[in-house]
């Protein structure tokens, strides 16, 4: 059954007994193959019904690239249907499926091993009791590896300034209070020998606040680029927003303008990408873009989110490891 909108699905639902059992499986489906058969035959056998939530061709541009789909959504929903006419087929057009998991409030909702620890949804699956299940999936069948020529775009690092890079005075508003922990330009240096994007997003809310001037910023910013510059690494560009937690904008994290500006500017990938920042402002950003997440242990903000990291450091030179291992 293939589903038009929201509005088809939300009378979908409605109209099922509360007997059925509903499950859920999100994913591009950008090439149906023997991984994706084995996970939706699996899904489809645990529940009387399954929701496959497939991402419209924007949403996969967006996360994996401009070359990205292959093929366009109706021939990838109408292959969905033809493999298995009693799936529930609708798509979605955001980088993530929460809000249509609040309108499918699902029982059990499928995700394979790469992405079942602390996913992005359980904030919304936790609010009605789903049970997230891990589905099997086979080695070296992603349409990724099976099209290795085809997809020429990079991931990126995104990291957090203050805090992150160099020392949080509170505030940054002069170029001698900036100070970059040795190591953590040596760690920077070696990001930079890797294949991905090193950029910087930051909110700077004293421009807000009216504690100093985006020229301030823009000095600041400047400073640290020609720092890590002058000690072998790389920043490739430096995003902020100056908006306040009262009045925030697009931009301003945990929303994601900045990623999605940054992605425009480079193609960059979004599935190959890192966030690295120590407030969980940073990390509910790359979450909500599907990005992986380290977190960086402080004393000085408390964690105020369910959305938890991919991995916890202690600082920045341990990201290091992580990364080049994965």
């Amino acid at each position: 059954m293939i589903l038009k909108d929201k509005i088809d699905l939300k009378n979908y639902i409605e109209s099922l007994s509360r007997k059925d059992s509903i499950g859920v499986i999100s994913g591009s489906f950008d090439g149906l193959h023997d991984g994706h058969k084995l996970a939706l035959d699996h899904c489809s056998s645990k529940v009387d019904k399954l929701i496959v939530l497939i991402n419209s061709d924007e949403s996969i541009r967006l996360y994996k690239g401009n070359e990205r789909p292959f093929i366009k959504l109706d021939k990838r929903i109408k292959t969905l249907n033809a493999y298995n006419n009693k799936l529930i087929i609708v798509s979605f057009n955001e980088l993530i499926p929460n809000n249509m998991l609040e309108i499918i409030k699902p029982d059990i909702y499928f995700l394979s091993k790469e992405w079942i620890q602390n996913p992005i949804e359980k904030i919304v699956l936790e609010k009605y009791n789903t049970k997230i299940q891990e589905h099997p999936q086979l080695a070296n069948t992603s349409t990724t590896i099976q099209n290795p020529e085809i997809d020429n775009s990079k991931g990126a690092i995104f990291f957090d300034r203050d805090g992150t890079i160099n020392k949080d005075v509170g505030y940054l508003n002069n170029v001698n209070d900036i100070h970059i922990p040795k190591e953590n330009l040596e760690t920077i240096s070696k990001l930079s020998e890797l294949n991905l994007f090193n950029i910087i997003v930051s909110n700077q809310s004293g421009v807000g606040l009216g504690y100093f001037d985006t020229k301030t910023v823009k000095k600041i910013n400047d400073e640290i680029s020609r720092t890590i510059n002058k000690n072998n690494g790389r920043i490739d560009k430096i995003y902020f927003d100056t908006s306040t937690n009262e009045n925030s904008s697009k931009d301003r994290k945990p929303n994601i303008g900045m990623i999605l500006k940054a992605r425009k500017d480079f193609n960059i990938s979004l599935r190959k990408s890192w966030v690295i920042g120590d407030k969980y402002s940073d990390i509910e950003l790359g979450k909500k873009c599907n990005m992986r997440t380290i977190y960086i242990k402080n004393n000085k903000y408390d964690y105020k989110s369910n959305v938890k990291p991919d991995f916890t450091i202690n600082k920045l030179p341990e990201s290091l490891k992580i990364i080049k291992n994965l």
